[in-house]
């Protein structure tokens, strides 16, 4: 719409207004709007060079796991004598999963305690001896503590193998499927079963490597899930790789999203999208990028005089382009008439009353009745 005014304000500049004020004399006497008048230069429209943020979405795919995650083994052989396993059902740290046969144990438990306070009574004995007078030797009286120590270790080693013949939880989560039935024998190579922390999910996904000090700890995250309508959900960066892949180019970040309300599973793909910035650059309007033989340039309006400046440019954005070059902000580009400018070349710089007055005069011209 600018252009479309733009234009029509230069057409009366150039031909209209002059031959109206040509046939009314009298208005350049009388200080009317000399839109076009006596002024010399090449009539353009400026704006502004302005700073802006290069803000770009990056847009990944990465699969989700939770953030406690344990694949449960036995760890010792036996036939299993209970199953409390239910599919998908909360467990607590410490709840039994599977029970194994233990009757062995229980008696290895009994006899290692029975040893150990028949060593005790010996080690009391030779002390209370001593203590009247003194016939045992401390040798002897050594090799008694030592059988002490030695029976009180076979103890803990007896519980020890007494509690592995309990399969319980490590943590609180959410247990998975199970193929074990009562009266199955297993070993240290049977799946049991799986649990999950689900409470948040933990998301790897890739970026590439020129975002690397700009995708830090703490960065928010959207995330949804792939190709799906969901409203995404809240997250943020809680790790980044310390290297960068030599053959994509890029790093791995970890994003957590709470799962409080239980929504997403673990092994679910997701898109996560974030918004980073690559720095500030020049913004000019797109109209005001020229070509030439060397790459792209801009006019700029400067004491009044047409320079051209070369730039490079960065990113297309909705009606302006961020460029880099010998530009400042707050210079003037040209944005329209570029058409008519040249190096050095005097600049008319049309503003906004100007278009006004052209647009106003242009409706007081009476209309030709010379032919009627």
């Amino acid at each position: 719409m600018t252009r479309t005014i733009f234009y029509i304000a230069l057409l009366l500049n150039t031909v209209v207004l002059p031959l109206f004020l040509i046939g009314c004399g009298e208005t350049e006497q009388t200080g009317g709007p000399r839109f076009g008048g006596q002024g010399g230069g090449v009539p353009v429209l400026t704006e502004p060079v302005q700073l802006s943020d290069l803000e770009e979405t990056l847009t990944s795919v990465g699969t989700a796991r939770a953030l406690k995650s344990v694949t449960v083994f036995a760890e010792t052989t036996g036939r299993v004598t209970a199953v409390a396993i239910e599919a998908d059902g909360e467990v607590a740290a410490g709840d039994l999963l599977l029970q194994l046969d233990d009757r062995d144990e229980q008696l290895a438990v009994e006899l290692a305690t029975v040893q150990l306070a028949d060593a005790e009574r010996l080690v009391k004995r030779y002390t209370t001896v001593n203590a009247r007078d003194a016939n045992i030797p401390e040798s002897q009286l050594d090799d008694a503590r030592a059988a002490v120590d030695s029976a009180r270790i076979a103890l803990e080693q007896a519980r020890v193998d007494l509690d592995r013949r309990q399969i319980t939880a490590p943590f609180t989560g959410r247990v998975g499927l199970t193929e074990i039935d009562v009266g199955d024998r297993i070993d240290t190579n049977t799946l049991v079963t799986t649990i999950d922390d689900r409470q948040v999910l933990l998301i790897n996904f890739s970026v590439p490597e020129v975002y690397v000090e700009r995708v830090q700890r703490g960065t928010p995250v959207s995330v949804k899930l792939w190709d799906a309508a969901e409203e995404s959900v809240k997250g943020k960066i809680v790790a980044v790789d310390s290297r960068i892949d030599v053959n994509s180019r890029s790093f791995t970040a970890r994003a957590a999203v709470d799962n409080q309300n239980d929504q997403f599973r673990p092994g679910m793909a997701f898109e996560i999208s974030l918004t980073t910035t690559r720095g500030q650059f020049l913004s000019v309007p797109d109209v005001a990028v020229q070509w030439g033989a060397d790459g792209a340039y801009v006019w700029v309006a400067e004491d009044g005089r047409a320079a051209r400046r070369e730039v490079r440019l960065i990113k297309r954005l909705a009606g302006a382009i961020l460029v880099d070059g010998d530009l400042a902000e707050s210079e003037a580009v040209v944005m329209e008439g570029v058409q008519g400018v040249r190096a050095g070349a005097t600049l008319k710089i049309l503003s906004a009353a100007n278009l006004d007055a052209g647009m106003q005069a242009a409706s007081s011209i009476p209309p030709d009745t010379t032919n009627g």
